[in-house]
């Protein structure tokens, strides 16, 4: 590292990093500090790079959701944790996790993926099978009870 411009020296870094991937903040934060830039360097380089339009927080969250979807849903509380483990800012995480729908509808999302949505099955006699995957995902007892009843309502 020289000592002419530390900040540009990281930012160059980051971007070579970066490539045509999609990191968040705190990712090339890390990175940057891994690489041997002290902190503030670290802290201004990704704050030009955000200002910049280079690293966009939102856009890596999708990253994150998109995952966290259908078969792999999981509670808002587990998805907020999951942002912030992947660098998500926790202002950014914030407003994804307004965004989302309940937990109970997304509860209901992750047992009609799981369990499928046919009618004239009779689910009734296996809430505990439901219930024990809802809490695995993050969802409180009081929610997957709330949805395994949905789901029972939406396939008689």
């Amino acid at each position: 590292m020289s000592d002419i411009n530390p900040t540009r020296e990281a930012v160059t870094c980051a971007i070579r990093h970066i490539g045509t991937g999609i990191y968040s903040s705190g990712k090339i934060r890390v990175y940057l500090m891994q690489k041997g830039y002290s902190e503030d360097i670290a802290f201004r380089a990704v704050k030009h790079l955000i200002d910049t339009g280079y690293i966009d927080d939102m856009r890596a969250s999708r990253k994150v959701l998109a995952v966290r979807s259908g078969k792999k849903q999981e509670s808002r509380q587990y998805i907020y944790k999951r942002l912030l483990e992947a660098g998500i800012s926790p202002e950014c995480s914030d407003e994804i996790i307004a965004s989302l729908d309940s937990d109970t509808d997304t509860c209901l999302s992750l047992f009609e993926a799981v369990y499928g949505n046919s009618s004239g099955e009779d689910y009734s006699e296996r809430q505990e099978e439901f219930v024990k995957l809802a809490v695995l995902r993050g969802y409180s007892l009081e929610t997957a009870v709330s949805a395994f009843r949905k789901f029972l309502d939406s396939n008689s």
